[in-house]
């Protein structure tokens, strides 16, 4: 009888040790993720959507205009003939705007002519004419002229990405520890291949008693693969933010917050991929799907 007493209080304590670990989804919870992806929608809107051109940079003198003998050629309407000309001699770079065509910075300066330096991050300062605007940036040490237009039609025709239904048991407890020394790597990458990324430490949580664990990048930027990608989700993975603490300890990962990357819906974009070891050996029915709604 005593032995039964124990069995019932050991059963007790782990059916509400299970029930406290339950996530629940509530209207709060609803529309934090309304919230979410409603922020994520205005960022595409107001970047990747507007994109119309990824133009690989080569040395000596690269054209853009509506024109056909242009480097890169933009049909848009309303465009003249040729915007400019980007000159690329060894590691300089510079932008000679053309007569017919007001160019001007972000500050509202007209210029004819500006040199292109590159930051830490190997891009530009970009440059404007009429709904257009431009920049360098690099991928893999090669430079690219990236173009976006705030009247691409892309802007309006996309209006969303179907999602898998809030589940609670894809929002899990995680244990983050930080890397001593922040980690380097290449991954796969659009565009260039490869490219090198950092992380910054790594997470992990336990899914239908199996122990997981994701690298995690600056910022808690995680890329992560699953087995529904290429099927149900976008086949080179999507991405994930944690909020991540200042020192070891506990985060929360919540998949219904995964969001497909720019390469998804834009063909002028350059994504990162999901390394080896981010990729889960089980299905998450979470988050974005590959869908368009």
């Amino acid at each position: 009888m005593k032995f039964l007493r124990i069995i019932i209080i050991i059963m007790l304590f782990t059916a509400c040790k299970k029930k406290e670990n339950t996530f629940v989804i509530d209207s709060n919870y609803r529309s934090e993720i309304d919230s979410f992806f409603k922020t994520k929608m205005a960022e595409r809107k107001g970047n990747y959507l507007q994109l119309v051109a990824l133009h690989k940079l080569n040395l000596g003198n690269n054209t853009f205009g509506k024109e056909d003998n242009n480097s890169l050629v933009l049909k848009t309407e309303k465009l003249p003939i040729n915007i400019g000309n980007i000159f690329m001699k060894d590691d300089s770079l510079s932008f000679i705007a053309n007569k017919n065509a007001v160019v001007k910075t972000k500050e509202d300066s007209i210029i004819t002519k500006i040199p292109l330096e590159l930051n830490q991050y190997g891009n530009s300062i970009k440059l404007f004419h009429k709904q257009l605007n431009w920049q360098i940036i690099t991928r893999s040490k090669q430079p690219y002229l990236r173009v976006w237009d705030t009247k691409n039609p892309a802007i309006e025709a996309f209006k969303g990405f179907k999602k898998f239904d809030l589940n609670s048991s894809f929002v899990l407890d995680g244990k983050f520890t930080y890397y001593e020394k922040e980690k380097h790597e290449i991954v796969k990458a659009k565009v260039d291949g490869k490219r090198s990324t950092n992380f910054i430490g790594n997470v992990s949580f336990n899914y239908q008693e199996k122990t997981y664990s994701l690298e995690v990048g600056s910022d808690g930027f995680t890329m992560v693969g699953d087995i529904t990608n290429g099927e149900a989700t976008y086949g080179g993975g999507r991405y994930l933010y944690l909020d991540l603490p200042k020192q070891n300890g506990l985060v929360k990962i919540d998949f219904n917050k995964l969001y497909n990357p720019p390469c998804a819906f834009s063909e002028f974009t350059t994504c990162l991929y999901p390394p080896r070891q981010n990729q889960l050996s089980f299905k998450i029915l979470a988050g974005e799907t590959i869908k368009r709604l």
